[in-house]
């Protein structure tokens, strides 16, 4: 995928490779991050087991996406991303505005949302969506090279088993993550009760960004480009509370955030 024609000085004439696990959040937050700062890139997503193989290749760890490649450079994680872009942005796309003592608020909010509320939505959602096929195959298949694909066929059982053995998942980790998750809304919830627009400044910024994609796929957002299954496909036990969670401001917020602040990638169409 490639997204605008970018703004010097931050694009090449040739667009750099982003290589992603397709429906991981802090993958959708990367291809935000770069959509919002104008910067082209062409996308290389891999399904989930295949992603580790490719980042060992790269000689990064299994957990060192999304990465960013600038020959001869790699800009691995977000934290990597958006230390690279944000220097280099204009004044009017910069996410990180104001004093030193707001900087350190929306990094100290971007962290606690990504890796305390957005590590519970991939406990949850993972818990919740790994035994249904259907509900993955787009997430795990869309744009990944071929044999990928027809690993993930026919391999799927072994698939789901690594998966669930690598984030130790059991109802009690899937239960503990929904908690996360509403702690999560609650603060933001609480936020946006004074009426605010946005949820630490009088404009957009990195807080609200890593918001919005850690809790994309808690309300399936429409334009989240993980490629998620629509509201109707998912079991009673999943659409109850994602329904519930989605009638709370901060659910709402999350879509706002979706629709007025994201790019949709050429020939992309949202789910819902």
């Amino acid at each position: 995928h490639c997204s605008g024609e970018g703004l010097n000085p931050m694009v090449s004439s040739r667009p750099p490779p982003y290589v992603t696990l397709l429906p991981s959040v802090d993958c959708d937050l990367g291809r935000w991050l770069l959509q919002h700062y104008g910067v082209s890139y062409k996308e290389y997503p891999h399904a989930p087991i295949w992603h580790v193989i490719t980042l060992f290749s790269m000689g990064l760890g299994k957990n060192d996406y999304p990465v960013i490649v600038r020959k001869p450079n790699l800009y691995p994680t977000i934290e990597k991303i958006f230390d690279y872009y944000e220097p280099q942005a204009s004044p009017d796309r910069s996410l990180l505005p104001g004093d030193f003592e707001m900087r350190k608020t929306l990094m100290a909010a971007q962290h606690d949302f990504r890796f305390n509320m957005g590590t519970g939505t991939v406990q949850w959602a993972y818990f919740h969506f790994l035994p249904h096929k259907n509900l993955t195959w787009k997430s795990f298949t869309t744009g990944v090279p071929w044999y990928e694909t027809l690993t993930v066929w026919g391999a799927y059982p072994v698939i789901k088993y690594l998966m669930f053995k690598g984030l130790n998942l059991s109802p009690k980790v899937a239960e503990t993550g929904l908690a996360a998750v509403r702690a999560g809304f609650d603060k933001v919830d609480a936020l946006l009760a004074d009426g605010r627009r946005f949820l630490y400044a009088d404009r957009l910024t990195i807080a609200d960004l890593a918001f919005a994609a850690s809790a994309a796929p808690m309300v399936l957002a429409n334009g989240y480009q993980g490629h998620l299954p629509t509201i109707d496909k998912v079991p009673k036990t999943m659409s109850s509370v994602m329904e519930e969670l989605r009638a709370r401001p901060a659910g709402k917020y999350v879509q706002q955030m979706y629709d007025e602040f994201r790019i949709p990638l050429p020939g992309f169409k949202t789910p819902n």
